[in-house]
């Protein structure tokens, strides 16, 4: 039954989606190619933000792919809850500026860790509804203390990722557009739609998805079968296992490291967090490691 059920969920996708595939074959540094470079330079802060929203996780375990980050001096996690009655939780984060002032508020969704989020956040839909609560409490505590033009970013993986879809849903749907001043970073999510679609200007706000490929929430998007899904898929493993390419740890390092071979805080940030280059498959399936 299992074959039958892929084989569909491939075609859906393959009709309904449409996805632009980040290349790592360009001549130059570390031979990824520009535009791969480019959404790496915009995303990796954030996917590490994700990851560190797992911070339970990194308390309790040793292992490498649930060790968080060490972050840049310009980040400072702010507040991070534990989880609800429905297995919703999330952290918040701010940037500051070289003058020490408030420039940006990131909250990231957690996404799934066990049976509570799989029935309450993805099959019943719970979470998104609280994930909208949490955005508006933020905005409004932003606005009544006089940071009315200080941007949110919302973010998340997995079922974060279908959390942070569903509130920018929700805002467009009410307003017509998002808010000028919310931006939205979406990793390896198991939902689709239009918060998804790809930014024509870095410098506005950005709404964006990064997955790896072949990864196993990939067939959550595509039996969704919604038309306006759009996002950049990226291939930094060459393992089969689609759960194991899941992990928002190996994405954020593929991310961190590729933004290196440009970005310079990304390359501090490979050295502080021991980031080794991401394993990509070559043009005729030959494993190639480069380095920046």
């Amino acid at each position: 039954m299992a074959l039958p059920i892929l084989f569909a969920a491939a075609l859906v996708g393959g009709c309904a989606h449409d996805v632009t595939r980040l290349p790592h074959d360009c001549g130059g540094p570390g031979g990824w190619c520009p535009q791969s470079r480019a959404v790496a330079a915009e995303t990796w802060e954030y996917a590490q933000l994700a990851q560190n929203a797992y911070w339970q996780e990194a308390e309790q375990s040793d292992a490498y792919l649930d060790r968080a980050y060490v972050l840049r001096p310009e980040l400072k996690e702010r507040y991070a809850t534990v989880d609800d009655r429905y297995g919703y939780a999330y952290s918040l984060f701010d940037r500051f500026d070289d003058a020490g002032r408030l420039s940006e508020v990131v909250l990231v969704y957690r996404g799934t860790e066990g049976p509570k989020d799989w029935w309450h956040g993805t099959l019943l839909g719970r979470q998104g509804p609280r994930g909208l609560e949490t955005y508006r409490l933020v905005r409004k505590g932003l606005d009544d203390a006089g940071y009315a033009t200080v941007p949110i970013a919302i973010a998340g993986h997995s079922l974060g990722g279908r959390i942070t879809d569903h509130v920018m849903k929700t805002l467009e749907a009410e307003d017509g557009q998002g808010p000028p001043t919310l931006s939205s970073y979406l990793f390896n999510p198991n939902a689709s739609g239009t918060a998804l679609a790809k930014p024509d200007d870095w410098s506005g706000p950005v709404h964006i998805a990064v997955t790896e490929s072949g990864e196993i929430a990939a067939w959550v998007r595509a039996l969704s079968s919604d038309a306006a899904w759009d996002g950049y898929v990226i291939d930094c493993q060459t393992t089969i296992d689609p759960v194991a390419k899941h992990y928002m740890r190996r994405l954020a390092d593929c991310l961190t490291w590729v933004a290196a071979i440009d970005d310079d805080a990304a390359a501090i940030s490979a050295r502080r967090n021991e980031i080794d280059p991401p394993r990509t498959t070559g043009g005729e399936g030959a494993a190639v490691n480069s380095a920046p």
